[in-house]
């Protein structure tokens, strides 16, 4: 199959995601996001196999990231020359919410996935420059994730503002608290930053500097390697087993009106 640019970004709000938006999204996590860590079968009781891929169906995807209104997705696709079709390449689950502190609204990254074949192309960043965007007011935009391209992507979209390690002390968990984010809004933070320290004692060139401890034991081997390639430049610190990076940062998005009804949408040039 020939797949000719530009690649289509569209934003939809939650009224308009149906199941079969979701079977798409559904389709290109379970065949580009991971695999299960040697460790996962040990803290899952057996259940998940390692090695084997890290899947998440249409009813999971609405229950962990569609658990309000506020909720949208933002899709990134590119039209296919052999059958006139467009084909899922990426997208961004998000959700927001008012965040007085600094008098405006948070916008947390909920999910982000690309296609292997389309990664390091810009499509993660354009993803989530169109979700800070797609909201109005926006003052603070935030995601865990363990892969370091994700927390990047998002610097890129918050006009490559650099991480600040205090701004997170300050903001990251209220944010998640007002953002009410199911999978992470009551999980345990960690990390030198928020003076907390995982439970199990740890090396010390491993302590955490700015982590959530999701008990998800995706295989880390390839996102291992990458921080070690940016190791000098790298400020958020190890990744553990089971932990997820933590960040947030302040946007300088424009301030317009939030997703009509009818879905927004803009071609971008890869």
């Amino acid at each position: 199959m020939t797949f000719v640019g530009p690649i289509s970004y569209t934003c939809i709000s939650y009224s308009f995601l149906t199941d079969r938006i979701l079977e798409k999204c559904s389709a290109l996590f379970n065949n580009n996001y991971g695999i299960w860590a040697n460790d996962a079968p040990l803290h899952s009781n057996n259940a998940l196999k390692a090695g084997s891929r890290v899947k998440l169906g249409i009813k999971r995807l609405r229950e962990f990231l569609l658990f309000n209104d506020h909720c949208f997705l933002v899709v990134a696709e590119i039209r296919s020359s052999d059958i006139d079709q467009f084909e899922l390449i990426g997208h961004a689950f998000c959700t927001y919410a008012k965040y007085d502190p600094l008098n405006g609204n948070a916008v947390w990254i909920t999910q982000l996935v690309v296609d292997s074949s389309y990664r390091r192309r810009g499509v993660a960043g354009t993803l989530l420059s169109m979700a800070t965007n797609n909201v109005e007011d926006v003052v603070i935009a935030g995601l865990v994730s363990s892969h370091p391209y994700a927390i990047m992507s998002l610097c890129n979209a918050c006009n490559r503002i650099p991480i600040n390690l205090k701004f997170i002390a300050d903001h990251a968990e209220n944010v998640i608290r007002v953002c009410n984010i199911p999978y992470v809004s009551h999980t345990q933070i960690v990390g030198s930053i928020f003076d907390k320290q995982p439970p199990l004692a740890v090396d010390i060139n491993q302590q955490p500097i700015s982590l959530v401890n999701t008990d998800f034991f995706v295989d880390h081997k390839e996102l291992l390697v990458i921080l070690k390639t940016i190791s000098k430049k790298w400020l958020l610190g190890p990744l553990l087993d089971g932990h997820e990076l933590l960040i947030v940062l302040p946007t300088t998005s424009v301030r317009h009106s939030r997703t009509t009804s009818n879905g927004s949408s803009c071609n971008i040039s890869p």
